[in-house]
């Protein structure tokens, strides 16, 4: 997935209909606590918005660590950014529950990466 939302990000094609392809309909996706999206459309026009304030956004892959079955999973990865100009990095740990083969809900956490 990471590779698909690289390729999305960089081609400015997310779409509703691309993230129901990983989505359920009524999947939560968290970041630092705070909710930012319920369902494909709501999690498309939250990284809309990022795709708007930023010129660069990558999920390093490979990522850092994974641990994952049918239920849920657990990634460690990093994020590289770019936002006026300024490069920037975080180390990221998300948890995604699934359901019928595609993540019902999402929770991340980051911070600044150690330089």
């Amino acid at each position: 997935m990471f590779d698909w939302w690289n390729g999305a990000f960089r081609a400015d094609t997310f779409t509703p209909e691309a993230f129901a392809q990983h989505f359920t309909g009524d999947a939560d996706f968290i970041v630092d606590g705070g909710l930012r999206g319920t369902g494909p459309e709501s999690i498309c026009a939250h990284f809309t918005r990022i795709r708007s304030t930023c010129e660069t956004v990558e999920l390093v892959t490979p990522v850092i660590a994974t641990l994952s079955d049918d239920a849920q999973g657990f990634v460690q990865y990093r994020c590289t950014f770019t936002v006026n100009g300024k490069p920037g990095s975080e180390v990221c740990m998300a948890y995604a529950r699934f359901r019928d083969g595609k993540i019902a809900r999402f929770e991340v956490m980051g911070r600044p990466e150690a330089a």
